[in-house]
């Protein structure tokens, strides 16, 4: 198989890799538990697969180049001795054609070099991306490489070991697959399999939700689940059919928090792509409306909270570009008096706020599920309860720890509140670590000039931002979700992790 064939399947897996993540709950209402289990075992396979095949060229390209180097620097001096050899001979054009065959055998010509350049990958040539370097641990994420410890350790005092044990097997499978997509891809490619990913979600959802409403017309249930009772909560159904009445809607992954959350990642891939002219703007420009109006449909206040948040993260990184970064300082004292601001605009006045997001004074009941996982993480405040990542219904306490109108929610629809239950304080500062060291990270990938030199005059690259905009949407959602912790979110946050640490030790253009 030549390059570019292998490049493409790696795209067309990482396609398939980035749409079941976030569209999990598809593939669980489409074909069940067991369904949704085949498919995780493809991925788990393909990745391991990819990220082997990366390790083998990344060793053989050492081994070329390590024999190449050989010859080039044995070349002077054979040519040196053929020419004092030939110094020592009548005949001087015997001693010119011997010098020449001596040099065109020993040094390649450049074409024969196929290393891939800065100009190769900036512009997207991505079947160059075969011969970068595999991951490199002394280069990764220590923090990821703790919380995973921690919460495999957790185990040993885990409430409930049975759920912690395959809490954390589902854990490091998703993380296996976000290194598939962070070290076998280069930038373009995760931006162009990401989108492809995306554009999938959204238009399978508008389809979906235009069959339901124009040919069902009823509410329609997940397949393969028996509840039981003729008199199913709503939050249950795959969808409600109401894309005809201006939604809610909840597309195929039967929820409007998360297909609203999915359609704000694809704004920001989307306007990505088209400032960085990686797609044609006719085609960009009616991807990008979809997104937008499937984003209204779902009417998500979590989501237009994180809405808020990517547009001041933008306009804050916009503004620290326009300054030295020795001159930072009163933009940085803005922008905490900004998280202040909104957090006493919370406290004083949540009650007006969200009856302008349209939801009641206790959030949706979320007041609620909070005071109960806090109560409940006080007593094991240290270390917690046990990892279990997303809720088990069948082991105490999460049993009935968060029920609301006949429905038991499997999360404490907040990140950080989940992450205290499970691992305590110790497993809270970890976290912490993780997200903040990638958003360090992330903030000045996109604020400072990238130096691929002596000179930091390189122009600023579009997708520089890329990473910033999605943390700052996670974050500002981790308050109200968990999905930080799970499926798209966790490959999010891991990927991010990785090749903003790549990006920091090995800085390539960016598109």
């Amino acid at each position: 198989m030549s390059a570019v064939q292998s490049r493409l399947v790696i795209r067309l897996f990482a396609t398939f890799v980035w749409f079941t993540v976030l569209a999990g709950q598809f593939w669980r209402n489409l074909g069940g538990w067991w369904g949704f289990g085949a498919i995780a075992v493809i991925v788990v396979i393909g990745s391991i697969i990819g990220l082997s095949t990366q390790r083998h060229n990344a060793r053989r390209r050492a081994t070329a180049n390590a024999a190449t180097a050989t010859r080039l620097n044995a070349a002077p001096a054979n040519a040196s001795a053929v020419s004092s050899h030939a110094d020592t001979e009548a005949s001087v054009p015997v001693h010119a054609d011997g010098a020449a065959a001596v040099s065109t055998t020993a040094a390649p010509t450049p074409a024969q070099d196929d290393t891939p350049t800065d100009r190769d990958i900036a512009r997207g040539n991505t079947y160059q991306a075969a011969l970068a370097p595999a991951l490199n641990w002394r280069k990764f994420p220590k923090t990821i490489t703790a919380f995973l410890l921690l919460a495999t350790l957790s185990i040993a005092w885990s409430y409930y070991p049975g759920a912690s044990a395959l809490g954390i097997t589902l854990q490091l499978i998703t993380t296996l697959a976000a290194l598939f997509l962070a070290v076998t891809l280069t930038w373009p490619e995760l931006l162009r399999t990401l989108a492809g990913a995306l554009r999938w979600v959204l238009a399978l959802s508008l389809v979906f939700e235009l069959f339901v409403a124009v040919v069902i017309r009823n509410p329609v249930l997940p397949f393969f689940v028996d509840y039981g009772t003729d008199d199913v909560p709503g939050a249950f159904y795959w969808s409600r059919g109401l894309l005809l009445n201006g939604g809610p809607i909840e597309g195929i992954v039967a929820n409007r928090n998360l297909l609203g959350f999915i359609a704000l990642t694809a704004i920001i891939v989307f306007i990505v792509q088209l400032r960085a002219r990686l797609v044609k703007r006719g085609a960009g420009l009616v991807w990008l409306g979809l997104a937008v109006g499937m984003l209204l449909l779902t009417r998500s206040a979590t989501v237009t909270v994180s809405l808020v948040a990517v547009v001041a993260a933008l306009l804050f990184a916009l503004w620290a570009r326009k300054v030295h970064d020795q001159h930072r300082r009163p933009l940085y004292l803005v922008a905490a008096a900004s998280v202040l601001a909104v957090a006493a605009a919370l406290a004083l006045f949540s009650s007006q706020l969200f009856g302008l997001l349209g939801r009641s004074e206790d959030l949706t009941g979320r007041f609620d599920i909070w005071a109960s996982v806090t109560n409940l993480a006080q007593e094991r405040p240290v270390f917690g309860w046990g990892w279990v990542s997303y809720w088990v219904p069948w082991v105490e306490p999460f049993n009935d720890l968060a029920v609301r109108k006949g429905v038991t929610y499997l999360q404490a629809h907040n990140a950080w509140l989940d992450v205290w239950l499970q691992l305590g304080i110790v497993g809270v500062i970890l976290f912490a670590a993780l997200v903040g060291s990638t958003l360090w990270r992330a903030w000045f990938l996109a604020v400072d000039r990238p130096r691929l030199g002596v000179q930091n005059t390189e122009p600023y690259a579009v997708s520089s931002m890329l990473p910033l905009l999605l943390l700052a949407a996670l974050i500002a959602q981790s308050v109200a979700e968990s999905r930080l912790l799970i499926e798209s979110g966790w490959v999010i946050l891991i990927v991010l992790a990785v090749v903003t640490k790549r990006q920091q030790h090995a800085p390539r253009p960016m598109p």
